[in-house]
């Protein structure tokens, strides 16, 4: 997997369909204002038994969102609009001792 890949669930994976057909996803960033939407590919990896599902650009996804190495996102996907959501980031902090 390429750094600027993202695995997703697979839930998702599976609500989405794409073992049937590998298409792209609806992203909305609910966390923005205003809230922001884009088409993001998604690429298939064998791994041991079957295939998992990754969304290409992950990089253009953690840029827009605003989202840093470590920090805690929520997501969501409806199923009935095939929408992968960002809802909220929460940064990472780290602890001093």
């Amino acid at each position: 997997m390429a750094s600027t890949d993202f695995i997703l669930l697979d839930r998702v994976s599976e609500m989405e369909k794409l073992d049937l057909c590998l298409k792209d996803i609806t992203v909305t960033l609910l966390n923005r204002d205003p809230l922001v939407q884009f088409t993001n590919g998604v690429i298939r990896e064998r791994k041991r038994e079957g295939f998992r599902y990754a969304l290409r650009r992950w990089s253009k996804l953690m840029k827009t969102a605003g989202i840093k190495v470590r920090d805690t996102v929520d997501f969501s996907f409806d199923e009935n609009e095939q929408v992968l959501s960002v809802e909220k980031v929460v940064p990472y902090v780290t602890s001093s001792n």
